[in-house]
């Protein structure tokens, strides 16, 4: 027999403006299904910005060693070994 793995929501934008609504960059279950995944944020350069395991129910803030990074695409890089996978993509951090 075989499972399917539980799949992730990977957010195609975030908000970090304080309102309450989207002010952080966060994976829909990640962290109650693969708290050990890796998860790398980079920007447009390629310069790694953000590191943190599937745990963090957080997610990322939009910073970058306590600055704020503007408004532009990020990439990232979700390994689950757990299941043999890797997402890549990209997502919009708007800042207004």
């Amino acid at each position: 027999f075989s499972l399917n793995p539980p799949e992730i929501t990977i957010p195609e934008y975030f908000t970090p403006n304080g309102d309450g609504i989207h002010d952080s960059w966060v994976i829909e279950k990640l962290a109650e299904v693969y708290p050990n995944a890796i998860v790398n944020i980079f920007d447009r350069y390629g310069k790694l910005v953000a590191l943190f395991f599937g745990s963090n129910s957080e997610g990322w803030d939009g910073t970058y060693n306590g600055v704020n990074l503007p408004s532009t695409d990020y990439w990232y890089m979700i390994d689950i070994e757990e299941i043999e996978r890797k997402y890549i993509g990209h997502f919009t951090l708007i800042r207004r």
